[in-house]
Formats: structure tokens, C-alpha cells, sequence
């Protein structure tokens, strides 16, 4: 660092920790041996088992701490701006215990070990201060490790679509991401129109021009505040159409972008479709790529979508569709990640220029208000995944749990289910409401299951029932549909009865999925499925949260309907009963006066039954580990039999989801008056 650079950068190097306390000339004595280094995204800044040469500040950006344990990555932590990296095996002189992996392109100052033992012997008092850093890394180190905090997102929405979807989808992205995460959010217009999205917020646009970028110093992030316009619901907007970033503040074009990132969790930056050097080097540098195309714009979209091919990863890359899906979509959903389907009408845009104000076109079309609050807990890690465990006849109470979660607004991202969870949570993925799979529910009773379920006695080879009638009551909602039809993302949970193993189904007709999910074995065949023979998934998963997991869930509810055998209801015990002639006499008490002992223990199907259920408990028991809550509802006085109890079940799972409302509320941002997780971890570099 040059004598004259010395003075800017003054102001950070007193805010970093190590160097708190100096005075003003050995700061400068320091400041002089530091390096400036650049490096871009994706870059390892030092490996694991690396000879410790250097120690580094982040001056800009973000970087991910990386621990490597029998060949598996975990990310330990992530840190930014301010940050120290290294300094541990620069005083010990051991190589790297860790591997630092660039998450955003950043900025460091780099100072290597001659220079740091120098730095020591001058200023013996540092030494003080890193031993207390390092100390306070090893104490944090051997604390139970939690989720480490996200990297603040830098999220490009490129969207080909006509001006006045264009607007209403970025706007409302915009909005829905600060009140779904609950977090800081900065929506950057950077397209030709530049000042429309704020124009469209009531507000008056005030555009970023290339002399105002010059004037701040874009090391202080409490600068963005001369730039960006808040909303009164506390989302920021900068406008600032792409061209401005051209030209000769194109070089510091990822300084730039960290500035943004610098105080806000989530960048939003919305783009036009037309792809200059400004528009790439944003996609190259952002965490999510969303790409939207819409009917009437299809030639558009297919084009920005290969070009999009070459640029970015498709891992980073989202494609949204709003409308109805066609065929050619749904077979290119087949051979890469599927698109998201956001309900989207032209009456839309319409009112939304008729009116002029994008918050009553919503309110006329709730269902794409819906998927857009998904799409917003979808990109801001919040997504709510919801595990439906077996139970038969107890899978009534799942409806009751249901119902509570619509009372109270909490939603669900993410489904999967086993046996009859399996087909209560098709029925939610399909968009099914509460109140209508209550009503079908309540109209089954014992001549129905008889005459629905039970009406296709076969040659008892694989099972008493063909399962025929049950295929044709779950064809009677589902019909033909496929799992990527359905309006949230859904799983059903078998049992491969040859191998034991467990099957994820997750593509292919969703009601033969579910009914291999329900065949209980012994009563029903298995459903053939992709060539193996599959029944009932309670064998193998009870409770699948490890399905909604693996699916994407960051905050998981699992609803545990097993019991173990003491707690589900039996028959009074069986003996001679005192004051016979004040007993009152049906077939049971005849049984238990003339039958032999012997002939009293549990028949055949008592006792597979009994240990069927027995073995789910003892599964389930062992499977619920990664669920945030698990719901257990108390159903000891119901079997698993009475179909014909749908109000009474209903009803008790009304009220222990009632129970539970507090402790979901209180995982979910959106819910911030209950909220207990921290909205941002505290930076001293917050404005």
C-alpha cells in the first residue's frame, strides 16, 4: 500500500479488531506492509493442509469457511467484510486447518508472515489481541455447531416478458421477498426504463447517475443510503438503468455489486432480456438466475434462455413461466430442472394499467399472489416442508392439522406423505383447501369402505384385495396427472416388498404412486411401478421427513401418527366376568364364557397387524431427528380401523395443532412479532 493510498483507508483498518487501540503512525507503519489482492467468485483463496504464508482481510465481499472430514465439505461459517482469515496458522506456523472458497468476487488486504512477525516485534501489544481472537475462534469452534448464516444473495431476474408483467412480477418479487424472510431487500432497476418499478410504488424516481456512483466511497456501505429510495413497507429501491454501470465504472463493476450487499440479505436486480457486458458480468456474479418468459413472448424467452446456457450455471439457473405450462415446456421439464408455474392471467396487466397501482391486480387473482409468496420463500431459504406420517384410519387427524395451518397462515412449500399421509398430501398438492378433504372424508363410513376399498377380493396370492377399486377412488381426483403438475412439489413414500428397500416416488402418474404408497401388504397386491412391486412405505419411512428434507426444506414439521402397542385401544380383559346376572349378554360375553382359553389369545390378524404397527413406531422413532417440530397427536382412544371417526379424529387434530402454532410460528420469518430466529447477525459495517 502507497503512502498516498495510506489515509483512505485509514478509516476501515480502525474498525478492524486487530488493530483497535493503535495510534495513528503505527497504523500507518502497518498499512504499509499490506497488500491489496483481488480475486474472483468460486476462487479458493487457501486449501486445507496449505502452508500458512499470509493472513488476509475481506475488505469487500463474502467467503465461505470450509471443514473437509473423510472427503465430505461442510461450510462452517461464512464471513465478510472485516473479517480476518488465516491468522491462526500465521502465529503457530501450522499449515491451514480449513479451505476458504470465495462466495462473492471480493477485495483482501494481504499480509504475509515476514511482514506480520515484523508487525509483532514493533507492536507487541497486537499480539494481545490476536491471541484473544484466535482464542475466541477455538471456543466458538467447540461449541455445538448451528446453521451457519447464509451469504447475503445477489438474485438477477431476467425477465422476457411485456412491460406491464415485467413490472408487476418484479415489483411484487421485490415486496414478497422483505415480508416472507423478513429481511433487508434492495431492488435494483436496472432496465431500460429505469425508475418504473419505484414510479409503480408511489414513489417519485430518483435515478443513479454515473457522477453520483463516483462521488460515494464505495468501501462504506452506509453510503448506499444517497442512492437508493425506501418504500414505506421498508423495501429499497435503486434505479439505475444498466448503461450507467458501462463505461468507466465498468471496471469496478463487482465492487459495485458487494457495496449492494454490503447491508442487504437479498439484492433483487431486476433485467430486461437484452444481454449487454453489464447484464453478464451481473449474471455471472449472481447466486440465482431467474428466468421468466410467458406466452406471449416465447420467441423472447427461448432466445434468452440459450444464450443464458452459455452464461450461467444451471444449478444458479431458475426458469419461471407465467400461465399455464404447455407441452413443449413439460418435455423440456423433463430434461432439466422443471419450470415454475406462477398462475398468471391477462386481466393482470390489464387492471394493473387501468389502475395503475400493481397491488389490486393481486388482490383479484389470490392464487398468484400465493405462488409468488412461495417463489419468494423459494429464494429467500425459508420454504416450509411438511411430512405426513402413517396411520390409516388416524390420517383424519391430519386433516384437522391441516385446517389449523390455514386458520393461522402458516404455509406449506413442500409435501410428502406415507400411506395415508401419502394421499392427504396429494390432495394438498393438488390444491385441494382443508374444508373440501374434510367434506369427502366425513362421507366414508363402513358400507363405503366395503363397498369402495374392499369389493376386489382376489386369489389371496400377494393379497386379499386387488386394489383396483382403491386405484379408481384415487384416479376419481388425480385422473391422469404427473407429479410436476401438481401445485407444490410432492413425494409419496413405498417399500420395494422384494428388496426392502425404501422408494421415493416423485415422477410419473401421482394416483398409482399414492396407491402402492396405501397397500398395506397382506390386504392389498402391490402396485408394479417401474418394474419393482411396491407396497405400503410405512415398512421402510413412517414419518418422511428425510424426504422433505432431501427435497429442499429449510424449516420442516413432521406429524407422527404411530403409537407404540401399550397405547393403541384393546378389548376389555377377557375372563369370567363378576355378577353375571347384572351382565348384560352379547356375543363377546357368550365368547368370553364358553370359549376355551386357548382359543381367546389374538388371532392371525391381530397379531400381523400388531407387529406391523409395532415396527413403525420403533422406525419412526429413529426417523424424526431432522424435523424442526413433530406433531404426535394423542389418538389412544381411536384404532386405526374407524374409518367412520373422520369428525371425532378431525377434531383432535384441531386441537393438538393448536398446541404446536407457537413453537411453527416461531421458525417462520414471515411471523416476526413471533419469530425467534434473528432477522441479520449484527455488522458493525451496518449503516
Amino acid at each position: 500500500m502507497t503512502p498516498e493510498e495510506i489515509p483512505a483507508w485509514e478509516p476501515f483498518l480502525k474498525r478492524i479488531q486487530l488493530f483497535a487501540g493503535l495510534s495513528g503512525p503505527d497504523l500507518a507503519r502497518i498499512a504499509a506492509r499490506l497488500q491489496t489482492l483481488s480475486l474472483p467468485k468460486n476462487s479458493l483463496l487457501f486449501s486445507q493442509g496449505d502452508e500458512s504464508d499470509s493472513l488476509y482481510i475481506v475488505v469487500s465481499g463474502q467467503v465461505r469457511i470450509i471443514n473437509t472430514s473423510k472427503g465430505e465439505e461442510t461450510v462452517a461459517a461464512i464471513l465478510g467484510r472485516g473479517e480476518m482469515l488465516g491468522e491462526g496458522g500465521v502465529l503457530t506456523g501450522e499449515p491451514r486447518t480449513t479451505t476458504v472458497r470465495l462466495a462473492t468476487t471480493c477485495e483482501f488486504l494481504k499480509l504475509p508472515r515476514k511482514d506480520f512477525e515484523e508487525v509483532l516485534r514493533e507492536n507487541p501489544a497486537i499480539l494481545l489481541h490476536l491471541s484473544r481472537l484466535v482464542t475466541m475462534r477455538l471456543i466458538e469452534s467447540n461449541r455445538p455447531q448451528k446453521k451457519p448464516q447464509t451469504a447475503n444473495e445477489l438474485v438477477a431476474l431476467n425477465a422476457a416478458l411485456n412491460r406491464p408483467d415485467r413490472l408487476l412480477l418484479a415489483v411484487h418479487m421485490g415486496l414478497e421477498l422483505m415480508e416472507q424472510t423478513r429481511r433487508r431487500v434492495l431492488l435494483v432497476d436496472m432496465n431500460p426504463d429505469a425508475g418504473a418499478i419505484a414510479r409503480a410504488l408511489g414513489l417519485k424516481p430518483v435515478l443513479a447517475t454515473e457522477t453520483s456512483i463516483r462521488e460515494i466511497n464505495l468501501r462504506d456501505p452506509g453510503q448506499i443510503r444517497t442512492l437508493a429510495q425506501q418504500h414505506p413497507s421498508g423495501l429499497e429501491i435503486l434505479s439505475l438503468p444498466a448503461a450507467t454501470l458501462g463505461g468507466r465504472l465498468y471496471s469496478g463493476i463487482y465492487l459495485f455489486l458487494n457495496f449492494l450487499r454490503e447491508v442487504h440479505d437479498i439484492v433483487l436486480v431486476s433485467l430486461s432480456g437484452e444481454l449487454g457486458d453489464v447484464e453478464k458480468s451481473i449474471l455471472s456474479e449472481a447466486d440465482q438466475v431467474l428466468l421468466a418468459g410467458a406466452e406471449g413472448t416465447r420467441p423472447q424467452y427461448r432466445q434468452l434462455e440459450a444464450e443464458l446456457g452459455s452464461l450461467v450455471d444451471p444449478k444458479r439457473l431458475q426458469r419461471l413461466w407465467l400461465g399455464d405450462a404447455e407441452h413443449e415446456d413439460v418435455a423440456a421439464a423433463l430434461l432439466s430442472a422443471p419450470p415454475v408455474i406462477l398462475p398468471w392471467s391477462e386481466g393482470l396487466a390489464s387492471e394493473f394499467e387501468r389502475s395503475g397501482s400493481p397491488y389490486k391486480p393481486m388482490e383479484a387473482h389470490p392464487k398468484s399472489r400465493l405462488a409468488l409468496e412461495r417463489l419468494a420463500r423459494r429464494i429467500g431459504g425459508v420454504k416450509v416442508g411438511l411430512a405426513l406420517g402413517t396411520g390409516a384410519a388416524l390420517g383424519h387427524s391430519l386433516i384437522g392439522i391441516l385446517k389449523v395451518f390455514k386458520r393461522e397462515g402458516i404455509p406449506i412449500d413442500i409435501i410428502a406423505g406415507t400411506s395415508i399421509g401419502s394421499l392427504i398430501g396429494g390432495f394438498v398438492a393438488l390444491g385441494m383447501e382443508p374444508e373440501e378433504i374434510e367434506d369427502m372424508a366425513i362421507k366414508i363410513d363402513k358400507s363405503w369402505v366395503y363397498e369402495n376399498l374392499f369389493w376386489d377380493l382376489t386369489i389371496p396370492r400377494s393379497g386379499l384385495f386387488a386394489g383396483h377399486t382403491l386405484l379408481r377412488f384415487i384416479r376419481s381426483y388425480f385422473g391422469s396427472k404427473e407429479f410436476h403438475e401438481l401445485e407444490l412439489p410432492y413425494a409419496c413414500v413405498a417399500c420395494d416388498i422384494e428388496t426392502g428397500e425404501e422408494v421415493v416416488l416423485r415422477e410419473g402418474r401421482v394416483a398409482e404412486s399414492i396407491r402402492a404408497s396405501c397397500g398395506l401388504p397382506l390386504i392389498f397386491a402391490p402396485e408394479r411401478i417401474g418394474g419393482r412391486y411396491l407396497v405400503d412405505g410405512g415398512l421402510v419411512n413412517p414419518v418422511p421427513t428425510s424426504v422433505v428434507s432431501d427435497m429442499g426444506a429449510d424449516i420442516t414439521i413432521a406429524v407422527n401418527l404411530t403409537m407404540p402397542a401399550s397405547d393403541r385401544p384393546r378389548q376389555a380383559p377377557r375372563g369370567r366376568p363378576h355378577g353375571l346376572l347384572n351382565t348384560p349378554v352379547d356375543l363377546q360375553h357368550l365368547k368370553d364364557l364358553t370359549m376355551p382359553d386357548m382359543l381367546k389369545a389374538p388371532n392371525l390378524m391381530d397379531v400381523f397387524f400388531q407387529m406391523i404397527y409395532t415396527m413403525e413406531y420403533e422406525v419412526a422413532q429413529n426417523r424424526l431427528a431432522l424435523a424442526h417440530v413433530v406433531i404426535h397427536p394423542d389418538l389412544k382412544g381411536f384404532s386405526w380401523t374407524e374409518m367412520h371417526r373422520a369428525r371425532e379424529l378431525i377434531r383432535a387434530g384441531e386441537r393438538v395443532a393448536e398446541q404446536y402454532v407457537p413453537q411453527i410460528k416461531a421458525l417462520i420469518p414471515f411471523f416476526a412479532d413471533s419469530c425467534k430466529v434473528p432477522i441479520r447477525l449484527s455488522s458493525p459495517w451496518s449503516p
